[in-house]
């Protein structure tokens, strides 16, 4: 019995390391500035900023985040769907392969 609430203390702790884990990583910020084109961006793949020859560009940013947003939902959908195909091809096969 006790083992088993050991266990739970041991996943609480994995749990909250990987939530300041991803708190970390979407507090990031990688900039890359080129060719009169500034680019920052935060560690979980959102643009955050962008100045093009030193103007203020961030009208575009949400346009932006949200057509990255809407073509993730479309490949985890489209993933979802293909996994699901292929779990009834699994299901279906001979148990000896």
């Amino acid at each position: 019995m006790f083992n088993g609430i050991k266990q739970f203390g041991s996943q609480g702790a994995a749990i909250a390391k990987l939530a300041i884990l991803q708190k970390k990583i979407q507090n990031h910020k990688t900039e890359v500035e080129e060719n009169g084109v500034k680019a920052v961006v935060s560690g979980d793949g959102k643009l955050k900023e962008l100045f093009i020859d030193e103007e203020n560009m961030n009208k575009a940013v949400k346009v932006i985040n949200e057509a990255i947003t809407k073509a993730q939902k479309y490949s985890a959908e489209e993933m979802k769907d293909s996994m699901g195909d292929l779990s009834k091809v699994l299901a279906n096969m001979p148990k000896g392969m």
